[in-house]
């Protein structure tokens, strides 16, 4: 599934489905988005979660979500735990 950039932001970043759902994905601090990422390009999305049984024994979550730009091949890799605030 394809998506496209939506807005870029300092802490980050927006697609939207191709249905037109919006989402976001926070940066860490210090992280940036590559410069080839711009506004309307398409990205793909490819999450890699961490293993159930590893979060439930309290490990760290390393769990990630990679945005490749599609034009470029550059990657952006978006930790879930910087959102585990969210959901907890």
């Amino acid at each position: 599934m394809s998506y496209r950039i939506d807005w870029i932001g300092t802490v980050a970043l927006g697609v939207v489905t191709g249905g037109g759902r919006p989402l976001a994905f926070s940066l860490e601090d210090g992280q940036t988005v590559p410069p080839e990422f711009r506004e309307g390009d398409e990205v793909q999305i490819a999450n890699h979660p961490e293993e159930p049984v590893l979060l439930a024994m309290g490990f760290e979550n390393n769990g990630f979500y990679e945005i490749k730009h599609v034009k470029s091949g550059a990657t952006l890799r978006t930790m879930h735990r910087a959102d585990m605030y969210k959901v907890e």
